[in-house]
């Protein structure tokens, strides 16, 4: 039985998916063992929670990046209203596609979060690219992407931690909380959806 080029598309996307869980473990293992040399990219491994009290929180930069409809953002504009930030790339072959699913069902445990994606691999991500891949994928939420010397500055500035191998692309794992302008939480590793959306909850609960 012949199948049509959406159905081969679905199966292939599905593949990639369980490939990921599968070499996931793997990938976090290599990390551990290599986190002193890779300066903490050992956490995608090991969940930690920073939430900050009141007073007491960070300050977040601004940067202008471009969303997938390749209109220009500045980040001041999401985090009117609270915010996750996190870093990923879409040609990512292991943990920035688990990522994306545990945001995913994140998402409705956290109904009145916006969900900001900034790239790891701008000359790659595209907007053309980021918004493919959005639709693709059915997700739901802004990505974000710019000029490399620009994005150089938002991963030094939110404490992202990358590895170049190649087209590969080791980083560090972070969900970090933003509301008008300050830095109220960060959650370095990667938790269940359901343990995400608490910590999230909590920070934004001010650490309560």
């Amino acid at each position: 039985m012949r199948r049509s080029a959406a159905e081969l598309k679905y199966i292939l996307l599905i593949t990639a998916v369980f490939a990921a869980l599968l070499l996931f473990p793997v990938y976090s293992s290599l990390f551990v063992n290599n986190s002193s040399a890779a300066g903490g990219l050992g956490q995608a491994s090991r969940i930690t929670v920073e939430c900050y009290e009141p007073g007491a929180e960070p300050t977040a930069q601004d940067f202008i990046l471009v969303n997938q409809f390749n209109k220009t953002v500045a980040l001041s504009q999401l985090w009117e209203t609270p915010t996750l930030l996190i870093f990923a790339y879409t040609y990512c072959p292991d943990v920035c596609p688990i990522i994306n699913l545990v945001l995913n069902a994140t998402r409705p445990k956290l109904p009145g979060v916006i969900i900001a994606e900034i790239t790891l691999d701008p000359e790659r991500d595209t907007p053309q690219r980021l918004y493919a891949y959005s639709v693709g994928n059915k997700y739901n939420w802004t990505f974000l992407t710019g000029p490399r010397e620009v994005l150089e500055k938002v991963w030094r500035s939110y404490g992202v931690i990358i590895e170049r191998r190649g087209d590969y692309i080791a980083h560090n794992v972070l969900f970090i909380v933003i509301h008008k302008g300050n830095i109220l939480g960060v959650i370095k590793g990667l938790p269940p959806p359901e343990d995400l959306a608490k910590n999230v909850e909590r920070i934004l609960r001010r650490c309560r």
